[in-house]
């Protein structure tokens, strides 16, 4: 049985539709709540205290807040995904390695010398000019470091590039679908 991380892009998609994915995210959620009839086993969802950060960044800066809208959906992450899941140093070892693959992946010739690798201890490169959002490394390396399904609905994107390297120790869903 397999517990899930829940990714911001996931939760934010939620929050901004009213349409039939947010009704499948819903359906979902409440499929994975029941207990395997073998196991009895419910499996948990977490939310990263990452995904928290962005969640409560993209409250901070919206142009107009609405409160109502807000609140439910901080109701259900609090009642869906009731445990949060830190960033211990367990996860800065997956980090690294997927930071690492991305800069191989990524950078050009001139930054892969030994002269601009030693600086990267000093001076990383920014996710972003690898192709990647840094919140993103960091929500994949948990996923790894804990095995849980990251749920996102970035699947095509940064997250599917990433899961396809690190298959299978990044296992991703897409429930918007």
């Amino acid at each position: 049985m397999s517990d899930y991380l829940l990714d911001t892009n996931i939760l934010s998609f939620w929050y901004n539709t009213q349409c039939s994915q947010h009704v499948n995210i819903l359906a979902r959620v409440q499929t994975i709540r029941q207990p395997d009839p073998l196991t009895e086993y419910i499996p948990r969802l977490f939310v990263s205290v990452v995904t928290m950060g962005e969640i409560e960044y993209g409250h901070s800066v919206a142009a107009v807040p609405d409160p109502k809208k807000q609140s439910e959906y901080m109701r259900f992450v609090r009642e869906q995904c009731p445990q949060s899941l830190e960033v211990t140093k367990h996860v800065a070892g997956p980090y690294g390695e997927l930071k690492a693959w991305l800069f191989e992946k990524s950078s050009n010739r001139r930054k892969r010398t030994k002269k601009m690798r030693d600086r990267e201890v000093t001076h990383p490169t920014p996710a972003k000019e690898l192709g990647a959002d840094e919140n993103d490394l960091w929500i994949a390396a948990q996923a790894i470091t804990f095995r849980l399904v990251l749920v996102t609905h970035d699947a095509r994107g940064n997250f599917g590039e990433i899961q396809r390297h690190f298959a299978p120790a990044l296992q991703v869903e897409d429930w918007a679908q």
